[in-house]
């Protein structure tokens, strides 16, 4: 039965994400986002802690050395309250935990788990990302349209006769995609696309960061592969069929936060800042804008909780007890567009201090520019239509589709 109600456990990850998020990772990420190179940011004093904490891994089994949180639910909590200290710090810890549970515990071979488990377990920065997306290729998502059947990726991979493979292209916009010490990268070869575990200090992997507007505490980056050699044995097995997979739903939970940050401390700032006599909260034109803002966080929320729900009870449509939707878009596309427009009301209330840099609500609102682009916003609309007019394609577009 769907509830909205939080479990005991639930509430105790919650709470333990929110201290670390609101004592030790906000204050310190404003500080570094001002720094002016991107080395500089990179908060490893907090990936270091949150590791320990156990952010990176609480997805695994506890055999596995986790905590043992399979529910995206659970997952969500977490990187709501890790998204409203610092959007950029949680992408370090969500995206690497949500996808050791598919990696290791789904996906690997046991040979494969036994030689990459132990070095993310035992390494505080043994950060994961993918490698999907390439400067040049045309695999973006055309609504309504056939995916070509020749569609592939221009990165190639080439099988040599000592059963190891040698990839060269280039793949670029990677989160994580700097410090990662594992890459699942998406590559071409003979028999289709294949995703590949590269390990981030292989001869020929040359990596340059990437600078953003926003979320600067946390690097993207393009990545380049000059005949990088992969052993024999080092292909992770394709997605298993069922719908509990990916990290869409933990990537709007954390916009989500960002959000929340900007309504809280915005709500804060208009009950201290007078204007015309009284409170800037006590002015009819400031609640409404406020109600409204406080309207999206709640709905937003909403929706990431029934798709949740949806990920980790996938029967409940086949009973009948929920109608088929596509919740996890819905969400995505929603919150990313909704957190943004929260940013840019809060600024307007706190009128000239909410444009000077340096502060945290200017920091919002660069953000969640970026996580407004991060939703997809189009792609996840047109995905959401095409459910509706049941266009159902004989081919998935190769973009979203990997890891």
């Amino acid at each position: 039965m769907y509830d909205v109600r939080l479990t005991e456990e639930q509430i105790a990850f919650r709470d333990l994400a929110r201290d670390f998020a609101q004592n030790e990772i906000k204050d310190k990420a404003l500080e570094l986002d001002k720094k002016p190179t991107w080395e500089e940011r990179v908060p490893w004093d907090l990936l270091k802690k949150g590791s320990q904490l156990g952010f990176r891994t609480f997805c695994l089994s506890e055999e596995n050395g986790g905590a043992g949180v399979t529910d995206h639910l659970t997952s969500c909590l977490i990187g709501e309250e890790l998204g409203a200290g610092d959007i950029g710090t949680a992408y370090y810890f969500m995206l690497p935990a949500r996808r050791a549970r598919d990696w290791y515990e789904l996906r690997m071979t046991p040979e494969q788990r036994a030689y990459f488990l132990p070095k993310f377990l035992n390494d505080d920065t043994y950060f994961t990302t993918v490698a999907i997306h390439e400067p040049d290729t045309d695999l973006g998502f055309d609504y309504y349209t056939e995916t070509p059947p020749d569609a592939q990726f221009r990165t190639r991979a080439v099988e040599q006769k000592d059963g190891s493979w040698i990839i060269n292209g280039a793949k670029n916009y990677q989160t994580i995609g700097y410090v990662a010490k594992m890459l699942v990268v998406m590559a071409q070869t003979e028999s289709g696309p294949q995703a590949f575990m590269v390990e981030g200090d292989t001869p020929g992997l040359v990596r340059r960061p990437m600078s953003k507007i926003g979320r600067r505490v946390g690097d993207n980056a393009e990545i380049f592969f000059d005949n990088v050699k992969v052993p024999k044995g080092r292909i992770l097995a394709p997605n298993p069929p069922r719908g509990d997979l990916g990290c869409t739903l933990e990537i709007a939970a954390m916009t989500l936060g960002v959000g929340r940050a900007a309504f809280e401390e915005t709500l804060k700032y208009t009950k201290e800042r007078r204007a015309g006599g009284k409170f800037l909260i006590q002015h009819q034109g400031v609640a409404l804008k406020l109600s409204e803002m406080a309207m999206k966080i709640e709905t937003s929320r909403a929706i990431i909780h029934k798709a949740c729900f949806m990920k980790d009870n996938p029967g409940a449509i086949a009973d009948g007890g929920i109608e088929d939707a596509p919740f996890e878009h819905i969400a995505g596309a929603y919150t990313g567009q909704a957190m943004a427009e929260i940013c840019t009301e809060a600024v307007e209330l706190w009128g000239g201090a909410g444009v000077m840099q340096g502060t945290h609500i200017e920091k919002y609102v660069r953000d969640s520019i970026v996580q407004r682009h991060i939703s997809f916003p189009f792609p996840a609309r047109f995905k959401i239509m095409e459910h509706y007019a049941e266009f159902k394609r004989k081919k998935n577009p190769l973009l979203g589709n990997g890891s």
